[in-house]
């Protein structure tokens, strides 16, 4: 199944390097460009097909990358947008998670690592790499509050197990593999994850779980 790329960066000459780039992925099609927020969200409301992935830019004229991806996410809350950005501070990545993105690459990433992070998150909708897994549990404050406490004594066992495995970048059905459950019953725990957490989306889970501990992926301190 061809995976669908819009680009937004008004950086002319990164964004065309960025789609020769796409244009050599195995399985993917380029369907637009943009140069800021609000051409991005007029194309998106006016293409047939739309993206399945979003490359997305903070820093752009008109409208800013992360004010973008609020209006996505409210809109178009299948469209995975994957935020590229020079910006690698814990408070960045958070920030854009927060707002509901999926993924978030450096830019100057390597083409092998593109490639990867698009599918991963057509895949299993997230895609962290353990450096910056690390950075956001860092920028996380470790205070709890009384809700969050009562959230998390919600989650039944079960779905603390998959909660963990979703961490791990395990898909659906190599989670019901692995716990011999159905992928129905896997997709069931999943949503009711994002209910009783609040979170957007998976990333959202990823982050909730680092949050509270509720797994550790052997990432080193920092």
């Amino acid at each position: 199944m061809t995976i669908n790329i819009a680009i937004a960066d008004d950086q002319k000459l990164f964004r065309r390097g960025m789609a020769a780039l796409v244009g050599t992925f195995q399985n993917m099609s380029l369907i637009f460009e943009a140069e800021n927020g609000k051409e991005l969200l007029s194309l998106c409301e006016s293409a047939v097909v739309k993206p399945d992935i979003i490359l997305l830019d903070l820093s752009m004229p008109e409208m800013n990358g992360l004010d973008a991806l609020k209006i996505l996410k409210e809109k178009y809350p299948k469209i995975g947008v994957i935020v590229l950005t020079i910006h690698e501070a814990g408070n960045f990545i958070l920030a854009t998670v927060q707002a509901g993105a999926n993924g978030y690459l450096a830019k100057n990433a390597e083409p092998e690592e593109v490639e990867l992070a698009i599918r991963e998150v057509y895949k299993n909708d997230f895609y962290f790499t353990l450096p910056m897994l690390a950075t956001m549990r860092k920028g996380l404050t470790h205070k709890t509050n009384s809700t969050s406490l009562e959230n998390i004594n919600k989650l039944t066992t079960r779905e603390k197990e998959v909660l963990q495995l979703i961490c791990k970048q395990l898909s659906s059905n190599e989670i019901a593999e692995k716990l011999f459950l159905s992928t129905r019953t896997v997709e069931g725990h999943r949503n009711n994850l994002l209910l009783k957490t609040g979170s957007r989306n998976i990333a959202g889970l990823v982050l909730y779980a680092l949050k509270h501990k509720v797994f550790d992926l052997d990432i080193p301190a920092q």
